[in-house]
């Protein structure tokens, strides 16, 4: 009787012990012919937490987890369909990533392994999305880069718009982006993105987050999308930002992509002095002005509302020159080409914004009331982004919007079983 009882706690015992050890092995989900995990799962949460700040604890796995696997989804996705195209990742441009990430983060590839040994992060749970992320811009390169390109005229607005932007205010942003592919998904994003909110606000790292979780192509830059004019900013994300104080994170914002969270690091408002740069930026202008001999008060106002009565009627140069001879208006005409820092106090900042072709509202300066106009501008290099920097901006931004699509049509078409 002893022995028997013997065995069956040795049976049982090992039982135990092999039921632990395949736990891990638990399907978390299955895409198309390959599983994700319970063990992948639990890996990559254990390198999100570490890089991010997190504190361990079950209540922060919870709220990861839903976008930790959905990650896992979307790379398996990548993988498969770089597999399908022939695509291969080869293992030296692995390591020079896997060299860049210890770089950033001011360690040596051996203190980096030494760092995810510590925290109990296989390594390989590492270069799995290292090769992942590689297959995908090899992916994206191939099929959807060679078909964007940027026009003349798209090209000649967006340097326009630049120029117009000059001088208005403007965010300093860092953003997690979270996609709702079907409206039925509506709800869990929100609450996804909720959660990610509550972490950050806890401590946890918003870069390492973005990096790890957010969709947009600024995620590799840790979602850092740098200065962004309010003119740029969609007008659901507005009234948002304009309450944030630098430091703040916003509660998620819903967009036609998904859900938004920002960070703002700073913002900027009014137009900035006339630096050494602004100064040097030639604009060829034409104006009329309306004397007030020196006057003020109600003499001031009658001129500035016969430029305001006169202002509507002028539509180019032309027009400008032309009502200036026929006013014969000291000082007025074509005045050729200035520089910024040659006009007047007071007079400089309002030309600096002023885009080609648009006439000024009345601007009081030394001679009088000016109505004035930009016919042509000329900027230093550096004062706006160069043209091939524009048009770089603008072909990214397309291809990122393409690529989302391609990996939402890749998901639709997968079969994807969350078992969760």
């Amino acid at each position: 009787m002893i022995r028997l009882l013997l065995l069956l706690a040795l049976i049982f015992s090992a039982s135990g012990a092999l039921a632990q050890e395949l736990a891990p092995q638990r399907i978390a989900a299955v895409v198309n012919d390959q599983v994700v995990t319970m063990q992948d799962l639990d890996q990559r949460l254990r390198l999100i937490m570490a890089t991010s700040g997190i504190q361990s604890s079950e209540q922060a796995r919870a709220r990861l987890v839903p976008q930790v696997l959905r990650g896992l989804i979307e790379e398996t996705l990548q993988l498969q369909e770089a597999d399908r195209l022939g695509i291969e990742v080869e293992p030296g441009e692995v390591d020079r990533a896997l060299q860049n990430i210890a770089e950033r983060n001011n360690l040596t590839l051996a203190q980096l392994q030494g760092f995810l040994r510590q925290n109990g992060i296989p390594f390989d749970t590492l270069v799995r999305q290292i090769r992942a992320q590689i297959a995908w811009v090899k992916v994206v390169n191939r099929q959807i880069r060679p078909r964007v390109q940027v026009t003349v005229d798209q090209l000649e607005m967006a340097v326009e718009e630049a120029r117009q932007n000059q001088g208005q205010p403007e965010f300093l942003l860092s953003e997690i982006v979270l996609p709702v592919d079907n409206p039925a998904q509506d709800e869990a994003v929100r609450q996804d993105a909720q959660r990610l909110v509550q972490t950050v606000r806890e401590g946890a790292s918003f870069s390492a987050l973005a990096r790890q979780v957010s969709v947009a192509a600024s995620a590799e830059q840790g979602g850092d999308v740098g200065w962004v004019p309010a003119s740029n900013v969609p007008p659901e994300l507005l009234p948002t930002l304009d309450e944030l104080a630098p430091g703040e994170i916003s509660d998620p914002i819903r967009s036609s992509v998904g859900y938004h969270v920002f960070e703002l690091r700073d913002r900027r408002l009014g137009h900035p002095p006339i630096d050494d740069q602004s100064a040097r930026v030639e604009v060829e202008l034409a104006q009329i002005v309306f004397p007030t001999g020196g006057g003020s008060g109600p003499e001031v106002d009658a001129r500035r509302s016969e430029a305001a009565e006169l202002r509507d009627g002028l539509e180019s140069c032309a027009d400008v020159v032309a009502l200036a001879e026929e006013l014969d208006a000291p000082a007025s005409g074509d005045l050729g080409w200035l520089k910024i820092g040659d006009l007047p106090p007071g007079l400089g900042d309002a030309v600096l914004a002023l885009p080609v072709g648009e006439i000024s509202p009345p601007l009081e300066g030394p001679a009088g009331i000016h109505l004035i106009m930009v016919c042509d501008r000329r900027d230093p290099p550096g004062l706006v982004p160069e043209r091939e920097q524009i048009s770089e901006r603008l072909q990214n931004e397309r291809i990122d919007r393409l690529a989302r699509r391609y990996l939402r049509d890749l998901r639709k078409q997968a079969f994807v079983e969350v078992r969760i």
